[in-house]
């Protein structure tokens, strides 16, 4: 069995039992995890490392949410190195990193939950 990259404790906590409400939550966050990381990606290649600090802190609450530490532990990182710190060394490496284990998790997310792409 895989390992979980997410905890639903906290989702579950505010849904109160409500199956309904955690699918809805789960498929908001495939959603805007994926439409994020895509503007990462774009950002990337014009090293606009602002712009991608503002979107890995976007990031972090909804990891928060899922429970996936590591993930809002990396995109804390990319904010706070870029906005607090000014320092650049290895945030494409971090940033690359929480692209591919947030797709990664959105992926384990619609695989566990049969979230279908909403295109």
């Amino acid at each position: 069995m895989a390992q979980k990259n997410y905890n639903l404790k906290k989702i579950n906590e505010i849904a109160q039992g409500d199956q309904g409400f955690i699918t809805e939550m789960l498929e908001t966050f495939v959603e805007n995890v994926t439409i994020e990381i895509e503007r990462i990606q774009l950002f990337r290649p014009v090293e606009n490392w602002t712009a991608i600090a503002e979107t890995a802190h976007k990031l972090a609450s909804n990891f928060a949410y899922l429970g996936a530490q590591n993930l809002q532990n990396i995109a804390a990182d990319i904010e706070k190195s870029v906005l607090n710190d000014h320092n650049l060394t290895g945030i494409a490496e971090k940033t690359e990193k929480m692209c591919y284990e947030g797709m990664l998790l959105v992926c384990q997310l619609k695989n566990d939950f049969c979230i279908l792409d909403k295109n």
